[in-house]
């Protein structure tokens, strides 16, 4: 079973130049313990279809569609519901760990602000539940961290507070948006491994949003390829990698830097520009930059098919590239 079901997702901006189509039918699943890739360019999708999850969308958006979290649905909850479900039943880490935490209170304050009004635990058992927390995620002298200020911590120790944080009220799902924005890279590897762990040890279900295919290839159980606002390819993450169907997602992989080529290899980027959200779509969001394109992809919207023998492996796309385009 499921604990996290998306079916036919869809957000529209209204904005004082006309709808903007941010997110236009994605659907996707997270059982218990298991991690979600959500990949794609900026301008995809992928934060706006997480926010709108979390509720903390603009009223200027339109949500159709439906998200049912352990049978709950998510659209639908009362306000008095609300204020114990987000950062109790579900939590998220946000993308930039040097603006995500109050620069002008104490980490200990932070840390157990959320426990209090969502637990009414006493002061002192928060902090205990606070060092816990900060000894969780591999942060040292967890003790007195929590009479410093962000300022006094590194980036890196920052961004392992805002997933204690994240964590403080034992959620069953944690979504974290480009997790490792503005880390360098070996600290971005460290988090991304804490997250991964922590995971596995809690039994907790993972959504882990980022631009770069190389993030989720060890660390997720499925991934969901979004561009356009659209899901381009969904299947387990072995299979992607062993068989991409969708030229998106096979640009996606072929644009990451790769050491082992010789020094003075041009990198390979995607040509041209993602779509305008704002111009309702009528073929491929991707045609424009893809260089299989056939006249049909400019004119039709193709559907998630099947990859047939290959069980939960779906792509849209008129001109597949894996086992299903050579069959």
């Amino acid at each position: 079973m499921s604990l996290l079901d998306v079916e036919d997702l869809a957000v529209t901006f209204n904005t004082p130049d006309g709808p903007v189509y941010a997110v236009s039918n994605v659907s996707f699943s997270v059982k218990k313990g298991e991690a979600l890739g959500i990949v794609g360019e900026s301008g995809s999708g992928k934060s706006v279809t997480v926010k709108s999850l979390m509720g903390l969308l603009p009223r200027t958006a339109d949500i159709t569609g439906t998200a049912e979290f352990d049978g709950v649905n998510l659209f639908n909850l009362p306000s008095d519901r609300k204020k114990h479900f987000y950062g109790v039943d579900v939590a998220m880490v946000f993308q930039n760990p040097m603006t995500s935490l109050n620069p002008v209170k104490r980490i200990g304050s932070q840390l157990t602000e959320g426990m209090r009004y969502h637990t009414g635990i006493s002061s002192s058992d928060a902090n205990a539940r606070a060092v816990e927390l900060l000894d969780l995620v591999r942060i040292p002298d967890a003790s007195d961290r929590l009479a410093q200020y962000p300022h006094e911590l590194s980036g890196g120790m920052r961004q392992r507070v805002v997933i204690a944080m994240a964590l403080a009220n034992d959620p069953a799902l944690l979504i974290a948006d480009e997790p490792t924005t503005a880390l360098d890279v070996t600290v971005q590897r460290d988090i991304l491994d804490l997250l991964d762990s922590l995971r596995a040890d809690l039994d907790m279900g993972l959504v882990l949003i980022t631009h770069d295919l190389g993030v989720v290839h060890d660390r997720t159980d499925n991934i969901v390829v979004m561009y356009g606002g659209r899901v381009m390819e969904l299947a387990p993450t072995n299979d992607v990698f062993a068989d991409m169907e969708h030229p998106y997602t096979e640009a996606l992989y072929q644009s990451i830097p790769n050491m082992s080529l010789p020094r003075g290899t041009r990198l390979n980027p995607i040509p041209g520009s993602p779509p305008d959200l704002s111009v309702t779509p009528v073929g491929c969001p991707f045609a424009p930059r893809c260089t299989y394109a056939i006249d049909r992809c400019s004119s039709e919207i193709p559907p998630l098919f099947d990859g047939g023998a290959r069980a939960d492996h779906y792509y849209a796309c008129f001109v597949p590239q894996g086992s299903a385009g050579e069959s």
